[in-house]
């Protein structure tokens, strides 16, 4: 807003400038020269930004002083349309051409290199924010992947006790529990290398976990699912859902004699809405938790503001996620 006011302001010093500088060379007055010296200040610039808006995305590709070279020249360019909008505006009010050459010669510059310097300016600052943000993308990229691939020491060192005190009062279920750990692990390399999985493979990496951890905890570990099963083809981010499922078992069972964790997932408003909720108090773990950090920036990131990560507390603690719903459709993404 402010650039844009910025922008009038300076299209209203041109105009004027015009005004003192051609009144005395034209034959009309001073206030009809200055609606002029506006009419041509206005089309010329506005021309301009809107050529602006319509190259940007076009030469986005191309390298920051490519861009420049190429915007600059077609903005200046730009100028000669203006000139002809503000001359037909000119015969709509007055009913004559303000063809003075040396007026429209002189107002075409001024106002073209005005406007030519402001957007440059402009697409300087855009390539800026978006050399800044493709550095921020770069540092949450790399938290992400150190967050895919990384895997709770802790959490193995229990699941491999727990499997080592299975050997010999129930082989069966230490080789279950050996095959979930490998799932685990399978899930971690090969999901942790794409940008986007279907909700049912996070769901299936979730269930093993959970299978691993109510070996750990045995009857402490309560877990209630709320699954709409036609979701499950949704496309979310690897890695969305496991760690905040593993927060809940950590806070709201591990540190107590028994706990519930209840994991839903729903539709509404077009949007797919996932919770995951536990009994016991309410402690603040965004800060202390990385993860969970972790989590609420790249949904920021990829989202915007079509995204929501939030934590509630209501007797029961609970993280609440919701993103737009997405679908694979023939290897490209349908959006509902």
């Amino acid at each position: 807003m402010k650039e844009f006011i910025l922008y009038i302001v300076v299209l209203l010093i041109v105009a004027l400038m015009f005004t003192f500088i051609y009144e005395p060379a034209v034959s009309t007055n001073f206030q009809q020269t200055f609606v002029i010296c506006i009419i041509f200040s206005f089309s010329i610039g506005f021309t301009n930004r809107k050529l602006s808006s319509l190259i940007s995305p076009m030469i986005k590709k191309y390298k920051p002083f490519l861009r420049i070279l190429v915007h600059a020249p077609l903005l200046f360019a730009g100028s000669f349309v203006g000139i002809f909008i503000a001359n037909y505006i000119c015969y709509l009010l007055f009913r004559f051409y303000p063809m003075n050459p040396q007026f429209l010669i002189g107002l075409t510059i001024g106002t073209g290199i005005f406007s030519t310097f402001l957007a440059s300016t402009f697409l300087l600052r855009t390539i800026s924010s978006e050399l800044q943000e493709e550095t921020k993308m770069a540092r949450l990229e790399a938290s992400i992947k150190v967050l895919q691939a990384q895997i709770n020491p802790h959490f193995f060192f229990n699941s491999l006790a727990s499997v080592q005190s299975l050997i010999h009062k129930d082989p069966r279920k230490a080789e279950e529990a050996l095959a979930a750990i490998s799932e685990v692990f399978r899930y971690s390399i090969r999901r942790g290398q794409k940008d986007f999985i279907e909700l049912y493979e996070e769901i299936e990496f979730i269930k093993q976990f959970l299978y691993i951890e109510e070996m750990r905890l045995g009857n402490r570990l309560k877990v209630i699912w709320e699954a709409d099963e036609e979701l499950m083809h949704c496309r979310i981010p690897p890695f969305l859902i496991q760690p905040v499922v593993e927060n809940a078992v950590k806070y709201g069972v591990e540190k107590r004699k028994k706990g519930t964790v209840k994991i839903s997932v729903k539709e509404e408003n077009n949007k797919l809405n996932i919770s995951v909720s536990n009994t016991g108090k309410a402690e603040v773990r965004l800060v202390a938790d990385h993860s969970l950090e972790n989590i609420k920036k790249r949904i920021e990131v990829i989202y915007g503001k079509k995204g929501l990560f939030e934590i509630k507390t209501n007797g029961e603690v609970k993280i609440e996620i919701s993103i737009p719903k997405q679908y694979h459709k023939n290897k490209e993404v349908q959006e509902l």
